[in-house]
């Protein structure tokens, strides 16, 4: 698999968990957070009604156990409207990216070559003129004369 497969591959994936996976779970726990609370204040209210004598106790922990579901709801309130806001940001970056990814994808099949081209073309280019230069710095042997 190529490298521009393997980041699109990617980033569909990430796309989908952002789009589909997360909003679902947020939705689906923002829903279980309505039952805790009807949970709660139901709860709550068989508190109220009960009696211990003349006294009437505090519902302390059925008060807090409401409150916590409230809090429950509305943290997934936030993360539903999260949700949807970075679906939309997360789509306009991507579309973005897959401009640039398209933009390496071409020089990777074209260009690429061709760059690989020019510098073995360069490579030999300098060689030969390494050639060229140590063979003009070799020493000429002394001519030989006759005694």
């Amino acid at each position: 698999m190529d490298v521009t497969a393997s980041l699109q591959q990617q980033t569909i994936g990430f796309l989908d968990w952002v789009e589909h996976d997360r909003p679902n779970f947020w939705k689906q726990y923002m829903l279980r957070s309505f039952d805790v609370i009807a949970q709660a204040r139901a709860d709550l209210e068989k508190c109220k009604m009960r009696t211990v004598g003349d006294h009437r106790p505090t519902c302390y922990e059925e008060k807090l156990a409401l409150e916590a579901a409230k809090k429950r709801l509305e943290t997934a309130q936030e993360k539903v409207e999260a949700c949807a806001r970075w679906c939309s940001l997360v789509r306009h970056e991507i579309d973005e990216f897959d401009g640039r990814r398209g933009g390496l994808q071409r020089y990777i099949e074209a260009d690429f070559a061709k760059t690989i081209a020019t510098l073995e073309r360069m490579i030999l280019a300098i060689e030969a003129y390494a050639e060229i230069e140590s063979a003009a710095e070799e020493p000429v042997p002394p001519p030989v004369t006759n005694p």
